[in-house]
């Protein structure tokens, strides 16, 4: 590995790169669910031509394109890099940082919901 980086600065800087592209990339996939589901059914049988724009719309969305491309980019980088073991941390990191986001979300979700004391004393 170069010794002008430490690896863990590395590691941090792919799981911030990580927890930014979550964001984006969440929310795209939820509006393209969202597009499909309403596509699927209309209240009359007919379909709406809104949806039609919406699944235009949400298949231009930059999210989904940048990582098509980056993800591959980054494995042949790995593999062709003298600085593999820079790339792999890297690419650790911006996998390890989404992970560490859709883990605590099913963990504060899987929790059952409690009142607040105060008004379960009334």
């Amino acid at each position: 590995m170069n010794n002008d980086i430490p690896p863990y600065c590395v590691a941090l800087l792919g799981i911030a790169i990580g927890l930014l592209l979550f964001g984006p990339v969440q929310r795209w996939t939820s509006t393209f669910r969202r597009t499909l589901r309403e596509r699927r059914r209309a209240p009359d049988g007919r379909r709406q031509g809104a949806g039609a724009l919406l699944l235009i719309f949400s298949t231009m969305h930059p999210a989904p394109w940048l990582i098509g491309v980056g993800l591959p980019f980054a494995l042949y980088r790995i593999w062709t890099d003298p600085l593999r073991q820079t790339w792999s941390l890297l690419l650790a990191g911006v996998l390890l940082g989404p992970a560490l986001v859709l883990l605590y979300q099913a963990v504060t979700n899987a929790r059952p919901h409690r009142p607040p004391a105060d008004t379960a004393a009334k």
